[in-house]
C-alpha cells in the first residue's frame, strides 16, 4: 500500500489505518514484519511448523493490539513484535521435551565424505540441543544477536534489561556452550576471543 505521494506508509500510519478494521494496512504489516518474526521464531525453538504458529499468534495479537497501540510511551513496533514473538517461543519451549545431550551417540570423525557427513549432521544435533540447555535469556541474546543482526541496546529494549545486561548474558552463554562442547571432547567451537 502507497500513500499519494509514492511514499510507502509507516508502522504509525498503518496501525491508524488498523485501527479502524482496514485489512489492507494489516496485510501491509504483515508483509513487512512477517519474514523477521518467522525467522526469530525457527531459530528460537528449531521447528519450522511451531515456529509457524508462533508467527501466527504474533500477527494475531497484532491485529488486536491495534486498536489500543498507543504510539507515545509504547515501544516501536519492532521491538514490541520481537518481544512478543520470544516469549511465544519462550512458552513453546518450556511445553517440549529435549533430549538429554548424554544421551547422544558421538561418532569420531572421519575425513570420507560420507561419514563427514554424519559427523556433521550429528555436531549440529549436539549443538540444538546445547542450545536448548541455555537459559531462555541466554538463548535469546543469542538469536537476538547472533542471527537477527541486533545489538546490546537494542536486545536491552525488547528483553527490558540493560546493554550491560544483555552483554554478559551473551557472554555466559558462549561460555557456557563452549564449556559444554569442550566436556563432550569437541574443540574449536563457539571460540570467543575475548574470553
Amino acid at each position: 500500500m502507497r500513500a499519494a505521494f509514492g511514499k510507502q506508509k509507516t508502522d504509525a500510519e498503518l496501525l491508524d489505518r488498523m485501527a479502524i478494521g482496514d485489512q489492507e494496512a494489516f496485510h501491509s504489516l504483515i508483509q513487512r514484519h512477517l519474514p523477521y518474526v518467522l525467522k526469530t521464531a525457527e531459530r528460537m525453538i528449531m521447528d519450522s511448523h511451531g515456529a509457524e504458529d508462533i508467527a501466527q499468534e504474533v500477527m494475531i495479537k497484532l491485529w488486536h493490539k491495534a486498536a489500543t497501540w498507543n504510539q507515545k510511551g509504547s515501544a516501536q513496533l519492532k521491538t514490541w513484535l520481537y518481544r512478543v514473538t520470544v516469549n511465544l517461543c519462550i512458552d513453546k519451549f518450556r511445553q517440549t521435551k529435549h533430549i538429554p545431550i548424554e544421551q547422544i551417540d558421538i561418532l569420531p570423525s572421519c575425513q570420507k565424505d560420507a561419514l563427514s557427513h554424519i559427523h556433521e549432521k550429528q555436531l549440529q544435533e549436539i549443538i540444538q540441543n546445547l542450545f536448548f540447555e541455555l537459559t531462555n535469556q541466554q538463548r535469546v541474546v543469542i538469536v537476538l544477536s547472533y542471527y537477527e543482526g541486533l545489538n546490546a541496546p537494542q536486545i536491552s529494549e525488547i528483553l527490558d534489561l540493560t546493554p550491560g545486561a544483555v552483554t554478559a548474558l551473551l557472554h555466559r552463554a558462549r561460555h557456557a556452550l563452549k564449556a559444554r562442547l569442550t566436556d563432550l571432547g569437541i574443540e574449536g567451537w563457539a571460540d570467543d576471543k575475548n574470553n
